[in-house]
């Protein structure tokens, strides 16, 4: 029957058939929405250029260094005492001995008072020589001092003397306090960025160092913890050739890439989305503080990053950008896989830098690639490759780490290398499901050596062509559809001992539900690209996309099943499709349990993430809110579950099914039918 008949027909068709052409037509626009924010990485927006400025911040600060060492220091040092301290990661309790150190560092240029005092903290090893290492150590945007103390632990157990100090504007140091106004500032460098506080008290805590009379002012090193490894590249850029070696910990250059990425937390700090970023952000303002226009100096020290895959500031394509803005051959990744913006299993690699660095230690491995080829067989693309690591310290494995980037919800993974000789690696990727393009890169573990490891570059081999592509896309299909038709040609075979006029009655009946059904099922996969979280300002918004790429994939906290949570995702969700069509009720109630748990997650999102403390840079773009993926979600699942109702109704009266009674009557039924075999046992 045509679907204005339907409709006429039934009332509650009527309501129901109108829901759902509404969510159609708000969905529209709310997808495009959705969508247009995560879809920008070649908007002439990012195609910056710096072809107009001339200004080259290290001769900057050539200039500028004399006004910071112009200003005294004034070093006051407090008493000797003790901190317990705990480290975030692996809980391993520390007893540090510490002195707590006040020094002066510039403000602004034209600013009052002319100078700030900065809080610090000294930290001595057990033993202290007439003559120690040093270190500057420094915590990140918006921490404590006490974060940089998990940094600070590997060079205390190498006989260093750290000093860790507040950036201006934290904790007990003084200065403005960092925000968007001042990190995306509007001024001149010197006088409104939060960025050259830092780095004038970066320059003031080497200072310290060095006027320590038990500090070797040949063997200082610096280091830092995301905002503090910045700092410590800013610092090694301008004052390299007083600095032996940099450890850059979550921190990377190349910012202009990270601002392809939409969802990179770098856009909370400025308080601008992605579309709020003019052409002229290179030249105004990245030319000043993106660390690969410091790491370009000649006088730069060596230096070793560790930086995690899927680090919520920095995109990993900016670390080849990083890396090769040194000029050096003297430097080193550790890349890992999977990991954020902070991760445990650093110590080990960080003391093997150390050692080279100030002990006349091994070098780190040095990875080259002597091939890579792409060979086609029946499966599609394999990835032949072989590679030459030179490394004075015996290696244990070698491994490559890949990502297919255009599979949803893919990780990092990895297979293990086969040796050769000596020196030389061979392995092979063989082809996926999927065609993707293929990111990858190589670890080299040190064998004897705990946590020590060290990895290559991050490449790309482009796309990887996979003949089982279309052979999985028609077996999925068939897993779907088959089961589908089975199920839908099960309701019409059940009306077919009815007279006639009922038969077309109930065939009516169910093809509107099959069609309502169907258009649920669909806005129920839809709403997985419509907006999930919300921010108040900023048009910031995130869909399930980037739950599956960046929630579902955190190894750290989900574990082994992390590469496996979208596919079960999925799974879990056509098999509920298939339910539709068997037990319709059931399945609404199973389909409105996921969004729910999200919905009430996302609800306390502000009471987790500080995003209510107006000092926070979560709060720069204002409460959290839900979007209208979960909410549609909800709403298909209701409806759904009324159509479930619906049909029990028609199929009773017209005694398709058979009413069961309601829990009461079957609890008394039962109590009865207990009764009776007692009656009958006394009997016995």
């Amino acid at each position: 029957m045509p679907l204005k008949s339907i409709l006429k027909k039934n009332k509650q068709n009527r309501i129901i058939f109108g829901f759902s052409l509404l969510i159609l037509i708000l969905l529209i626009p709310l997808m495009l929405d959705g969508i247009a924010p995560f879809n920008n990485k070649h908007s002439p927006l990012f195609a910056i250029s710096a072809d107009g400025d001339n200004f080259d911040i290290l001769d900057f600060w050539e200039n500028e260094i004399e006004r910071v060492n112009s200003t005294p220091l004034n070093i006051v040092y407090g008493e000797n005492h003790t901190i317990e301290h705990v480290v975030e990661f692996s809980n391993n309790k520390y007893v540090l001995n510490a002195q707590d150190v006040y020094f002066n560092s510039p403000n602004w240029v034209g600013a009052q008072p002319q100078s700030l005092t900065l809080y610090g903290v000294l930290l001595y090893p057990e033993i202290i020589k007439s003559s120690n290492p040093g270190v500057l150590c420094m915590h990140g945007l918006n921490g404590e001092i006490e974060e940089a103390f998990d940094l600070a632990i590997p060079y205390l157990e190498k006989g260093f003397v750290v000093l860790c100090y507040s950036h201006p504007g934290h904790g007990k140091s003084e200065g403005a306090e960092p925000e968007p106004s001042n990190l995306y500032y509007e001024g001149a460098y010197n006088e409104s960025a939060h960025f050259y506080l830092t780095l004038c008290g970066a320059i003031q805590g080497l200072r310290v160092l060095e006027a320590l009379p038990f500090v070797n002012n040949s063997q200082i090193m610096v280091t830092g913890k995301s905002y503090g490894g910045l700092n410590a590249m800013w610092l090694a850029g301008i004052l390299g050739d007083r600095v032996a070696g940099v450890t850059a910990y979550i921190a990377i250059g190349d910012i202009a890439k990270n601002l392809n990425y939409p969802d990179k937390l770098i856009f909370w700090i400025l308080g601008k989305n992605h579309m709020e970023i003019p052409d002229s952000y290179e030249t105004d303002q990245l030319l000043r503080f993106d660390p690969i226009y410091y790491l370009k100096s000649p006088k730069f020290p060596p230096i070793l990053w560790q930086i995690g895959t899927n680090d919520d500031f920095f995109h990993y394509s900016s670390i080849k950008g990083t890396y090769d803005a040194v000029q050096h051959a003297v430097k080193f990744l550790q890349i890992f896989p999977n990991d954020h913006h902070g991760f445990p299993g650093f110590e080990g690699s960080s003391k093997f830098f150390i050692d080279f660095i100030l002990n006349n230690g091994s070098i780190p491995p040095q990875i080259n690639i002597t091939s890579i080829s792409k060979i086609k067989d029946l499966r599609g693309d394999n990835l032949q490759f072989a590679i030459k690591i030179n490394s004075t310290e015996e290696i244990d494995s070698v491994q490559m780490v890949y990502k297919y980037t255009e599979i949803l919800g893919s990780t990092w993974e990895s297979i293990n290398l086969d040796r050769i000789n000596e020196m030389n690696w061979e392995g092979e990727l063989n082809p996926t499901i999927l065609s993707s393009n293929l990111d990858y890169y190589f670890i080299v573990n040190l064998k004897n050596m705990s946590n020590t490891w060290f990895s290559s570059n991050i490449f790309s081999a482009g796309i990887m062509i996979s003949n089982l592509t279309i052979p999985f896309i028609i077996i999925i299909s068939i897993i779907i559809i088959v089961p589908l038709a089975i199920s839908i040609r099960r309701k019409y075979l059940k009306i077919l001992g009815m007279n006639s006029e009922e038969r077309l009655m109930i065939k009516h009946k169910i093809t509107s539900d099959i069609m309502l059904i169907i258009i649920f099922e669909v806005i129920y996969y839809i709403s997985l690209v419509m907006p999930w979280i919300a921010y108040q300002s900023g048009g910031v918004v995130f869909n399930h996309i980037y739950i599956f790429n960046n929630l579902y994939t955190w190894k750290l906290n989900i574990g082994e099943f992390a590469p496996y949570l979208t596919s079960i995702f999925f799974i879990a969700t056509i098999f509920n499709s298939q339910l539709s069509f068997i037990n319709l009720r059931l399945s609404a109630v199973m389909k409105i349990v996921y969004p729910t748990i999200l919905l009430v997650f996302i609800s306390v999102i502000p009471f987790l993430s500080g995003v209510l403390d107006p000092n926070n840079l979560l709060s720069n773009f204002g409460l959290v809110f839900p979007g209208i993926g979960p909410i549609l979600m909800i709403v298909c699942s209701i409806l759904m579950f009324l159509i479930g109702q619906r049909e029990r109704k028609y199929k009773i009266k017209n005694r398709m099914i058979q009413k069961k009674p309601n829990l009461r009557i079957r609890f008394n039924n039962r109590i009865k039918g207990i009764e009776k075999k007692i009656k009958h046992l006394l009997k016995i």
